[in-house]
């Protein structure tokens, strides 16, 4: 018996739905952000602090027009989230309100 180990590639259109082992909350924030018109510039890639729930897979960055992103800010808000930063707006820690915390004024950052 002959086996073929052969990995079909799929291009950017596919990927954009790929889920990957994203949870259900996140997943819908990223294809939230998307259908506004925001773009995802980081998922577990990129540079990020020690510790980032990017690196555990429960965080994205969105990017895009300031009124986009303090819309889906402000949507975002009103889902329990566990991280949300974009610095004109200020923060959510853990569900509650904090302060900005720096570093996140050119991007949403969303964590559950």
């Amino acid at each position: 018996m002959t086996i073929h180990n052969t990995l079909e590639t799929i291009g950017p259109d596919q990927l954009v739905d790929v889920a990957g082992g994203f949870g259900a909350q996140l997943t819908a924030g990223m294809a939230r952000a998307r259908a506004m018109g925001l773009t995802i510039t980081a998922t577990t890639n990129g540079r990020h602090v020690k510790h980032s729930l990017h690196y555990q897979g429960r965080a994205f960055d969105a990017a895009g027009k300031p009124s986009t992103m303090a819309r889906f800010y402000d949507e975002m808000a009103q889902t329990n989230p566990t991280q949300l930063f974009y610095d004109p707006k200020g923060a959510y820690l853990n569900g509650q309100p904090h302060r900005a915390i720096g570093g996140h004024g050119d991007h949403v950052h969303l964590a559950y």
